[in-house]
C-alpha cells in the first residue's frame, strides 16, 4: 500500500511526520467544501459577538464528530482489517450483484414503459411536502 500511495502522489512518502503531515494537508482539501459551509457560519456568529455558547456548543460537537470517525480509523490496525477483509470483499461482491440486478430491472422497466406507472405511484405514496420539495424547480 506505501508503494502504491508514494507513485500515486508522485513520489511522496506517506511515512514519517513529513509524510504524515503530507496526509493532513490532503484530508483538509479535500474537506474543507464539506465543513466550510458549518464552520463558517459559526466563525460568523461569533465574530459579531451573537449566541456565544451556540457557538462554541457548534464548534465543540463539531469538532467531535469530525474527530470521533478519524479516531476510529487510526486505532484499527492492519491486523483487523486484513481479519474483516474476506469478508469485506464477499459483502461487496454481493452487493455489487445487487445492484446490477436493481439496474437491470431498472432497464426493463423503463424499457416496457412502466416507469411512469411506478413514479404515479411513488409520488401519490410520498407526503406532500416531499412532493412540494422535490419538485419546486
Amino acid at each position: 500500500m506505501s508503494n502504491w500511495t508514494e507513485n500515486r502522489f508522485g513520489g511522496f512518502s506517506t511515512t514519517g511526520l513529513l509524510g504524515q503531515f503530507g496526509i493532513g494537508l490532503l484530508l483538509g482539501a479535500v474537506w474543507s467544501p464539506c465543513v466550510g459551509p458549518t464552520l463558517g457560519a459559526a466563525s460568523l456568529l461569533a465574530s459579531q459577538g451573537r449566541d456565544l455558547g451556540v457557538v462554541a456548543l457548534t464548534m465543540l460537537l463539531f469538532g467531535v464528530g469530525a474527530a470521533l470517525p478519524l479516531l476510529l480509523l487510526g486505532t484499527v490496525s492492519r491486523e483487523v482489517l486484513m481479519r474483516w477483509r474476506d469478508r469485506i470483499m464477499g459483502l461487496g461482491k454481493r452487493l455489487k450483484a445487487a445492484l446490477g440486478l436493481i439496474l437491470v430491472v431498472t432497464g426493463v422497466t423503463i424499457v416496457l414503459g412502466y416507469e411512469k406507472v411506478l413514479e404515479i405511484g411513488l409520488v401519490n405514496a410520498s407526503p406532500a411536502w416531499l412532493t412540494d420539495l422535490t419538485t419546486r424547480i
